[in-house]
């Protein structure tokens, strides 16, 4: 039977159960959706610090360390990347596990049951949490030992929509990105292209904000094509670049935004480029006009918008127009 996948939100509540009962992990996901962020967040947030290790790049010799004489015996010396501080916590992030030869994944066994390696030990208040590629992520995979693998709960990461969706809003993401993507969200996140493709591009969240950080840095789409299609593939790319067109479509947004206007577009491309472009250049006193405009458009518009402007800005329910608001859509809000 195949493992049931969770999101990122889910990934990241499941996650701080783990830490607190100290109880090892591995993240198993494809590249780019997230597995080094989360972890890292988590330990941001606990004011925890965080050792992130790259278990394809290492020896066995790596982690146990280089040997020296004292005396009459062999002394193992381990290496600077482990933390020492018996009063410090943190997360010992190990990447790429399952892309370590046999020979790390050994050494790395010994870690995670014992919580040390050659002289090493491993301070109390840190924990382990593993990660790596699926192994039809095309990428070099090598099966986990069975002692080593039932040692760790198995959690697999799939990239979901409105998880995204809610960090890039958060994080302000460029509109053109929040909006294709809330029109296409099977193109959030794509498998990895075969060894025949010219173009190993291929769409993750991680290569998506690549391209929003570049359309920041841009005045204008055209021009810029071969950067996404370098970035998400050439599928994903053509698709994109030509939503971006139905932006020349859009109503007079600052009139929208003043309250002069409630031009609603009947296309649904038209209309989630949009509600991404409303959001984007929402600010506190654009509330009650966007109250009113959100009653004029299709339900399900209606409610996406206000759910995003809420994430963008919870005073909003601090409103009596959202009060009003709610009365009438609440029963309709998942």
């Amino acid at each position: 039977m195949v493992t049931p996948a969770i999101g990122t939100r889910d990934l990241t509540r499941l996650l701080n159960v783990l830490l607190d009962t100290d109880t090892p992990v591995f993240i198993h996901g494809s590249p780019g959706i997230g597995k080094s962020y989360i972890t890292a967040e988590i330990a941001k947030a606990r004011g925890w610090e965080l050792v992130d290790i790259r278990l394809s790049q290492l020896d066995p010799v790596d982690l146990r360390g280089i040997p020296s004489i004292e005396g009459n015996v062999t002394k193992w010396m381990p290496p600077i990347f482990f933390p020492r501080d018996e009063t410090s916590q943190g997360i010992l992030f190990l990447d790429e596990l399952n892309s370590a030869p046999p020979t790390v994944q050994s050494a790395i066994y010994q870690l995670i049951l014992d919580r040390a390696i050659g002289e090493y030990t491993l301070p109390k208040g840190w924990r382990i949490v593993c990660a790596g590629n699926r192994v039809n992520d095309k990428g070099i995979v090598f099966r986990l030992p069975s002692p080593l693998s039932n040692r760790m709960v198995h959690l697999v990461l799939e990239a979901h929509f409105e998880d995204f969706k809610i960090w890039a809003i958060e994080n302000g993401l460029h509109s053109y990105i929040i909006g294709f993507l809330s029109f296409r969200p099977d193109l959030l996140s794509q498998e990895v292209p075969r060894e025949s493709e010219t173009n190993p591009a291929f769409a993750t969240p991680r290569t998506w904000t690549m391209v929003s950080d570049i359309l920041k840095n841009v005045e204008k789409v055209a021009g810029i094509e071969p950067l996404v299609y370098g970035s998400i593939g050439y599928g994903a790319g053509v698709e994109f670049l030509s939503y971006v067109e139905v932006y020349k479509e859009l109503p007079d947004v600052e009139a929208i935004l003043r309250g002069e206007s409630i031009e609603v577009p009947k296309n649904p491309s038209i209309l989630y480029a949009l509600c991404a472009t409303l959001l984007e250049r929402f600010e506190r006193g654009h509330a009650e006009a966007i109250f009113t405009f959100s009653k004029a458009l299709p339900v399900e518009f209606a409610v996406m918008l206000i759910k995003d402007i809420f994430v963008k800005d919870d005073s909003i329910a601090e409103l009596a127009a959202f009060d009003e608001w709610v009365e009438q859509y609440g029963a309709i809000i998942v």
